[in-house]
């Protein structure tokens, strides 16, 4: 979410996710949030993570339910489904009918075609941004792409983990990032960078890392060597990450927009290693840790009961902002401070969309998670591990 207000903040009502929007000032603060703010991308990869561990876990601790599958979508159906297609509603239905009205030039590129709202509607928007790039999409819906990798990972992965056993699903997974890693390559060569960052298969590792995590963690002998390699491969990882970055300047992005092999390839992979290995670590941390009692504070509890809608709508609410003026190019003249400018564009942006949120989970998705009490959807198990669950 910070990458995106970065991205629009930056570079004003014409900001695309394109690298042409990074900051283009030799200020030296500049360079600093440049740098920072617009490594903001590596977020998606904790989130496949994240994902792919916590989904796993709750799989393998429900293989013996009798209501297994029934459970799962289920639950999966009551949390993503209803805020998507409302969002989606108000972008390709209601959103049309009012800018018919108050039609402005500006607003021209946040109408979506036939095709697009067909590939948005079924979950597969990712597909299609791989082929034809991020600029074949209305803004306000870029970022539904990775929803998009995350509801084709519910779909095939509940199979898996029933049908395979926990050491050879590790195998699966392990076979996974190799494969996810080459086609990215592949994918680069051919000169199809947004299929290699897009499409699901190439993204494979990220979740399939997330999912080792969980399945080590349900066998002492295997946690135990897990953990020894998590100590060992996080510092190094994280700084091949930073160092890549650093090594490619002409990427101003991330992943996806760069001309740059190392950061369409093995930057997500070392990303993916590095964010399990934090995970496994938290995992195994005392409770006494300051790690676990930040990961367990109620700020981040916050973020994360409202998270999904922020998810939804601050992409949406930060590039109204910005083609209304409050952007970078427009605040300068008037602060006249860059900095000052950026910062402003971020808390206003941030707020609305904290307030959104949180009227969104009081008014709307509550009452649909209301669903997950009900006998045919009722889980049986409490996830492990309990302290980092979250609302599934």
């Amino acid at each position: 979410m910070t990458f995106h207000f970065w991205i629009v903040g930056i570079a004003g009502s014409s900001a695309s996710s394109t690298a042409s929007s990074s900051p283009s000032g030799t200020l030296t603060w500049q360079h600093v949030y440049d740098y920072v703010a617009g490594m903001g991308w590596i977020g998606v990869d904790l989130f496949f993570v994240l994902s792919g561990f916590l989904i796993t876990g709750i799989l393998c601790d429900s293989r013996e339910s009798p209501h297994y599958f029934r459970v799962f979508y289920g639950r999966r159906t009551v949390r993503i489904f209803p805020l998507y297609y409302a969002a989606l509603t108000i972008f390709f239905l209601i959103g049309p009918f009012v800018m018919g009205h108050v039609y402005r030039p500006a607003l021209a590129d946040m109408q979506s075609g036939t095709t697009v709202k067909l590939f948005a509607w079924t979950y597969l928007l990712n597909w299609y941004e791989g082929f034809k790039g991020w600029t074949a999409v209305a803004h306000p819906l870029q970022h539904f792409w990775s929803l998009s990798v995350e509801e084709q990972f519910y779909l095939i992965w509940p199979f898996l983990v029933l049908k395979l056993a926990r050491r050879r699903l590790m195998g699966v997974c392990v076979g996974l990032m190799g494969v996810a890693l080459a086609l990215r390559a592949v994918m680069y060569w051919l000169h199809h960078p947004f299929a290699a960052y897009l499409w699901t298969i190439c993204r494979a590792d990220s979740l399939a890392v997330g999912a080792i995590v969980a399945l080590a963690a349900r066998d002492s002998g295997d946690w135990e060597l897990f953990l020894k390699w998590a100590r060992r491969l996080a510092l190094p990882a994280l700084g091949a990450v930073i160092l890549g970055r650093v090594l490619n300047p002409r990427c101003t992005v991330g992943p996806g927009d760069t001309p740059t092999f190392f950061m369409n390839t093995f930057e997500l992979t070392l990303a993916g290693i590095f964010f399990a290995a934090c995970i496994a670590l938290a995992v195994a941390s005392h409770r006494e840790n300051l790690g676990h009692r930040l990961l367990a504070s109620p700020f981040l509890r916050f973020f994360g009961k409202y998270s999904y809608c922020l998810y939804i709508c601050h992409l949406p609410i930060i590039v109204i902002f910005a083609k209304a003026g409050l952007n970078r190019a427009h605040l300068v003249g008037k602060l006249h401070s860059e900095l000052l400018s950026v910062l402003v564009v971020d808390a206003v942006a941030f707020a609305v969309s904290i307030m959104i949120a949180f009227a969104s989970w009081h008014l709307y998705e509550k009452q649909w998670l209301k669903l997950k009490d009900l006998r045919g959807l009722r889980r049986e198990h409490q996830p492990f591990p309990a302290q980092l669950a979250v609302q599934d």
